[in-house]
This record gives C-alpha cells, structure tokens and sequence, in this order.
C-alpha cells in the first residue's frame, strides 16, 4: 500500500468521494495521516488500517449472525475483544509521538477505558476501514492497468 501522503486534507476528501461514504470523523482522519507522515509511521498507520478492517469485520459478522455454535460464538468475541484493544494500543502508539492539541484530544476521546473511549473507537476503527478499502480498491486499479 503506498501511504505517501503530501495533502492528508485532499486525501481525506478524495477517499469520502471515491469511496461514496463521508467519514464519522473527517478531522481525526486526516490528522492521523498528518501526524503518521510526520513521524515517519506510514507503516504503523498501514497496520491500523489494517486491523481496523479486520475488528470492523468482526464487528459486523457478530452484530448480524444468529448462531448455534457456542465455540464458534466464542471465538469470534475473542478475536473481536483481541483486536480491538490490537487497535487503541496502535493508535495510542501512534498518538504518543506527538504533542499536538489534536493528538491530546484524540487520546482524551479514543483511549481513555470506558464505553464512551470503546464506542467512539469502533467508529474511527470504521472510518480506518473505509481508508484501507480505498487503499486496497487504488492498488487493485493500479495492478491491473500494469498487466
């Protein structure tokens, strides 16, 4: 996935146009590209990306199944629970490199251990996930226009 970013706001609104979905959180979204080009994390915010998908996937296959298999129930809210706490101890990683007043309120919104921090961090996990699809849909693009 190539993650070089020059205009995290251009990229933030060209992803919502091409994607056809807006984002809960456009401004986090962007300052996340921001402050991962700054740092030089392109590649830890490719594995958030990444995971968000994957906890956003979990999320919806326990949220619409019906099941009769207790194992098969207790592994997806295991791999679930795993991934998601995955995601907010990568974001946390990512947001501790910074001192900005938007990586101070992104922890105060996304990390502090409550329902509130939990239920927020599954919709950015979602706006992260929209991020990786259109990563996913410009590489798809870009290899079969190579063949």
């Amino acid at each position: 996935m190539d993650l070089s970013i020059t205009d995290p706001g251009k990229l933030t609104v060209r992803i919502q146009e091409h994607m056809g979905r807006k984002f809960s959180n456009p401004a986090h979204v962007c300052f996340l590209f921001t402050a991962s080009a700054a740092a030089g994390k392109l590649k830890h915010l490719a594995d958030i990306m990444f995971t968000a998908k994957y906890v956003t996937g979990l999320k919806r296959i326990a949220s619409y199944g019906s099941y009769t298999e207790d194992e098969y129930v207790k592994k997806i809210f295991s791999e679930f629970n795993t991934n998601v706490q995955k995601f907010i101890t990568m974001l946390d990683d990512l947001l501790d490199e910074s001192e900005e007043p938007e990586a101070r309120e992104l922890r105060t919104l996304y990390l502090k251990m409550d329902q509130e921090s939990l239920a927020r961090s599954l919709v950015l996990a979602e706006d992260l996930s929209l991020c990786k699809e259109y990563f996913n849909r410009i590489e798809d693009s870009e290899g079969k226009e190579d063949s």
